[in-house]
């Protein structure tokens, strides 16, 4: 073997060699960890928010809460399609409409559609809890449809710890009030309804963006909440005031910021260590309701079940961690 191959074969060994090292060094960064706290804190406060504006905003027929959903998503997705300019007509002609009509439907339309009647008939902490269920659900349909590993043994531990720390966490006197039957169904479909979403947001935010995709789905889905809610438009128009205007913003904000950062989440990094994180959001969603909500209040169970929780997702980062140093 010549000198000259041996000095070529040995850099290279060198350079696996650091290589390994920076694999071993990887960690989930700090804005990973910043950007999915701050969705779950924001999608958290639109239990509580949305429950008091039933009452407050006098919004008593389900045609009428279909009209304030679909003008808050209406508005969510023209502000996020402002951000992406004058190319957001030219990714929406190349998109495939398909995939794009699935996050509409999956993320938008179906989601919330079961979620507002949801939220009319259970608790803030109820709603909160079964929101968790998707979780599961995209795990369970990710292999199927993505093609995905299945989780292992050690990533379904950690999940399954992130739902015994969100049970013990909304175990309390009051959580099944209202029509529980009718809660749970309507937000199991919540949780299917937004797996199917974020697999088709896996599949199309590679080929048109994460953000154009948010803002177009957004905007599609509110439109068509609004048609779906249009047989009670002289009731919600009677009733419309300055304050509906004001949490209609707010929502807006909410949807707007929360599904940009998450489906940004979503093409970055892999379903097992997404469907742990969004367990933070049914936690944010039971403390903020106990909160601002006078018939819900902490307990002993959310501190328990929010240790367990938290060390549940420090246990699925790690095991990301280390799946990436495999694959490197």
């Amino acid at each position: 073997m010549s000198a000259s191959l041996e000095k070529t074969m040995v850099a290279i060994g060198g350079q696996s060699a650091l290589r390994l090292v920076a694999n071993r060094m990887k960690r989930l960064p700090l804005s990973f960890y910043l950007q999915a706290i701050l969705c779950a804190a924001l999608w958290g406060s639109a239990f509580p928010v949305i429950k008091l504006s039933y009452t407050h905003l006098s919004l008593d027929g389900y045609g009428e809460k279909l009209l304030f959903a679909g003008t808050r998503f209406t508005l969510a997705g023209l502000l996020v399609m402002l951000f992406c300019g004058r190319a957001i007509w030219r990714q929406f002609l190349g998109a495939p409409k398909g995939l794009l009509m699935g996050v509409t439907l999956g993320q938008t339309f179906g989601q919330y559609v079961f979620f507002y009647y949801g939220m009319s008939v259970s608790s803030g902490a109820l709603g909160s809890l079964l929101n968790g269920t998707g979780s599961l659900m995209w795990v369970l349909l990710a292999p199927l449809f993505l093609k995905t590993a299945f989780p292992t043994a050690k990533q379904w531990t950690a999940l399954a710890m992130c739902l015994v720390g969100i049970s013990i966490a909304v175990y309390a006197p009051g959580v099944g009030s209202g029509n529980v039957t009718y809660g749970v169904i309507a937000f199991s479909c919540v949780g299917l309804s937004g797996a199917f979403g974020a697999i088709f947001m896996k599949k199309i935010a590679p080929l048109v963006g994460a953000r154009e995709v948010t803002g177009l789905s957004l905007f599609i889905g509110g439109v068509m909440l609004c048609v779906a809610g249009v047989y009670e438009t002289g009731l919600f128009i009677e009733g419309y005031s300055w304050m509906t205007s004001g949490v209609t913003v707010y929502l807006a904000l909410l949807s707007a910021t929360a599904f940009t950062i998450w489906n940004r989440l979503i093409q970055l990094y892999s379903v097992n260590v997404m469907s742990a994180f969004r367990f933070m959001i049914p936690l944010c969603g039971v403390i903020e309701s106990a909160l601002f909500l006078k018939n819900e209040s902490i307990g002993i169970g959310i501190v328990i079940g929010g240790v367990i929780l938290i060390g549940s997702l420090y246990m699925m980062g790690r095991l990301e961690e280390r799946a990436k140093q495999v694959l490197g």
